[in-house]
C-alpha cells in the first residue's frame, strides 16, 4: 500500500492534475490565507490545503473514488473543490473551535474560502446533522463543485470515498500535531 501511495505520488497523472488544474486555485487559497491568517494557522490550514490538493488529485483519477467526475474537472471547479474540502478537514481537525460562532477560524475559513461567514458556518452545521455520514456530505458538495448533480445515495461510493479520504487524511495528523506543538513553543 505504501510503494502504490508514493508511485501514485510521483506518477505523471498527479503532477498534471496539480500544475494543470490545482495550481490555480492553491495559489488563490494561498494569497487568502497570507493576507489573513496568523503565522500559526497559515501553517495549520498550508498542510491541510495541501493535503486535500493531494487527495483531490487521487480521487478525480481512474482508480478514485470521483473517477466518474474527471472530466468536470477544470481549474475552477478544482478551485471549489478545495474550499469545500477546506471547510470539512478544518472541522475535522479542530471540531471544537468550529462549533464556537465566536471563533477566528469562521471568518478566516470564509475569506480563505471566499465564501460568506454565513455560508462556512452552514457547511458546519450540516456536516453535524448530516442524515448519512459527514464524508457522503462532502461527496455530494464536491459533485456539485464539479457542476454534477449530487449523486442518488450509493452506500459503497460513500464507504470507498469516506475511508479514501479518512485513510489519507490522518496520515497528516502526525504532522500537523508537531507543527502545532512547535507553534505553541516559539510563541511562548
Amino acid at each position: 500500500m505504501m510503494l502504490s501511495g508514493l508511485l501514485y505520488w510521483l506518477s505523471p497523472a498527479r503532477r498534471r492534475f496539480m500544475r494543470r488544474l490545482a495550481k490555480p486555485g492553491l495559489d488563490a487559497t494561498r494569497a487568502r490565507l497570507a493576507e489573513a491568517g496568523s503565522p500559526r494557522a497559515v501553517q495549520f490550514i498550508s498542510t491541510i490545503i495541501d493535503a486535500n490538493a493531494d487527495f483531490l488529485a487521487y480521487a478525480l483519477s481512474p482508480k478514485g473514488p470521483l473517477s466518474m467526475y474527471c472530466d468536470r474537472a477544470t481549474p475552477d471547479s478544482v478551485a471549489k473543490c478545495i474550499a469545500t474540502m477546506l471547510i470539512y478537514s478544518v472541522n475535522l481537525f479542530a471540531r471544537d473551535e468550529m462549533q464556537n460562532n465566536e471563533s477566528e477560524m469562521i471568518p478566516l475559513l470564509a475569506h480563505i474560502a471566499g465564501v460568506t461567514l454565513m455560508q462556512v458556518m452552514l457547511r458546519r452545521d450540516a456536516l453535524r446533522k448530516a442524515p448519512r455520514s459527514e464524508e457522503w456530505m462532502v461527496l455530494t458538495w464536491l459533485a456539485k463543485d464539479l457542476g454534477a448533480d449530487a449523486p442518488k445515495y450509493d452506500a459503497e461510493l460513500e464507504r470507498s470515498f469516506g475511508y479514501n479520504y479518512l485513510s489519507y487524511i490522518a496520515q497528516y495528523r502526525p504532522t500537523l500535531e508537531r507543527e502545532m506543538a512547535a507553534a505553541d513553543a516559539a510563541s511562548t
